[in-house]
């Protein structure tokens, strides 16, 4: 075992009786990496505090206004197509109350459809006279409402961005812990003063406050405009200054707080990245060796291979994983491996577990194996469902396209489906029927 994925679960990570110290004391040397998509959601949903009320009140309720009614979603659809020249407006989503980060998607598309939702609901408080609308209306009408959105829209992105890095079963191993840190280092970066030079992952950003927060580009023009048309009067915009300001202010601290403990090890995983690899000059592999509980024999061998790493002309040099599999391939003249130990422990950073996305997907794909109306399932029929979909996703093949061995088709209607190599035929009468029909299914 190299390391743990947590959730950040007091029972996982309790420095006394969590899990991570009960498998620690087996073994010495594990790493403990939480779970960075939690930690960004509740950072986020911690943050959300900072913002009015009335910003999640918009979004929640115009998905409401046409999720349960087609005839209002017939006519936004015409009235967007008279303003737009025939396009078709994309579906309003709604906003998760556990996942906060899913509003992101619902400002982007409220945001390029500001106009055009405004109307609709001017056109419903008069056709109709629905006080919802009335009051949606009131709430596209008020450009503070506006101007919040267009704040967080940024923000939320770059959050959704590392978010989904970190999710995605492809993404390059030795980069996911930069990201993350690039996001904290850009936040941090425009609230704190110019020409700081100190940490930017431990900076108490308060304490170095600039003098002038730069809130984006398009706040700043939509500030300009709104001034010289004289709809924003100087109070409203100090309010709304201060609010974006303490919302940056804890999406900082809250990112920072919780960064995992070990990052200054977790750091120095990039240096396994062929653009780290083979530099000339490079920084040493001995530390994070040592941090990894390697013997001295090993850590010497490995530095002095890891210094000859770019005698060798690679070939896969923009994959990490395909990069480590060639060395761990490669032959010297006398048919042995050079690189054996500095291959195997970039193999042991890469089982890392930074991400329990998989875990969560199990989950999810349980959940539509097993419902109400197949509840009588048993468990080696769920573990056999669930391993053929993720060996289907594994090579990249779905069940309309998977080309089945010559033999199996044969082997349907007779007992010789239901048998294991490694153990003894089943006779008729112990398979339930829903079993057979979900195994010939």
């Amino acid at each position: 075992m190299r390391g743990v994925g947590t959730d950040n679960a007091s029972v996982m990570v309790s420095i006394n009786n969590g899990v991570y110290q009960k498998l620690k004391q087996e073994v010495g040397n594990l790493v403990l990496i939480p779970c960075v998509c939690h930690s960004v959601q509740l950072a986020v949903s911690s943050t959300a505090e900072m913002l009015p009320r009335n910003v999640e009140f918009l979004i929640s309720e115009t998905y409401s206004w046409f999720s349960k009614s087609s005839s209002r979603q017939i006519t936004y659809r015409f009235l967007f197509q008279a303003i737009n020249d025939g396009a078709d407006p994309l579906k309003i989503v709604q906003q998760s109350n556990t996942r906060w980060l899913s509003i992101e998607v619902a400002v982007s598309r409220i945001l390029n459809q500001w106009l055009e939702l405004q109307t609709h609901f001017e056109t419903s408080r008069l056709q109709n006279k629905c006080y919802t609308a009335e009051l949606l209306y009131g709430m596209y009408c008020d450009v503070i409402n506006k101007l919040y959105l267009v704040f967080l829209k940024p923000y939320l992105e770059e959050c959704q961005k590392v978010n989904k890095s970190f999710q995605s079963s492809t993404a390059d191993p030795s980069k996911l812990l930069k990201d993350l840190i690039l996001l904290i280092v850009g936040i941090t970066r425009r609230i704190v003063v110019p020409g700081y030079r100190g940490d930017l992952l431990t900076v108490e950003v308060r304490k170095y406050k600039s003098p002038n927060i730069y809130l984006g580009h398009e706040v700043e023009i939509l500030l300009t405009d709104l001034k010289k048309d004289n709809k924003l009067s100087p109070d409203n915009e100090k309010v709304f200054r201060n609010r974006c300001e303490n919302f940056l202010f804890c999406l900082a601290d809250e990112l920072q707080r919780r960064l995992p403990r070990n990052v200054q090890v977790l750091q120095k995983v990039s240096l396994i990245a062929p653009e780290q690899c083979l530099r000339v000059v490079k920084e040493s592999i001995i530390p994070l060796a040592k941090e990894l509980g390697l013997t001295g024999n090993i850590i010497t061998k490995i530095d002095f291979q890891w210094s000859k790493l770019t005698t060798v002309q690679w070939q896969n040099v923009t994959n990490t994983i395909e990069f480590w599999h060639e060395i761990a391939s490669y032959k010297d003249a006398s048919s042995q491996i050079p690189f054996q130990e500095l291959s195997d422990f970039a193999m042991m950073i890469l089982v890392l577990p930074w991400s329990n996305a998989d875990v969560e997907r199990a989950f999810s794909m349980l959940n539509n194996v097993k419902t109400s109306l197949r509840n009588r399932l048993k468990t080696n029929m769920v573990n056999s469902i669930l391993t053929v979909r993720a060996g289907l996703k594994r090579v990249k093949k779905c069940c309309h396209d998977y080309t089945l061995p010559d033999d199996v088709p044969n082997q349907i209607g007779t007992m010789a489906a239901y048998r294991s190599v490694d153990q003894p035929s089943t006779s008729t009468a112990e398979l339930e029927a829903d079993d057979v029909d979900e195994l010939l299914l």
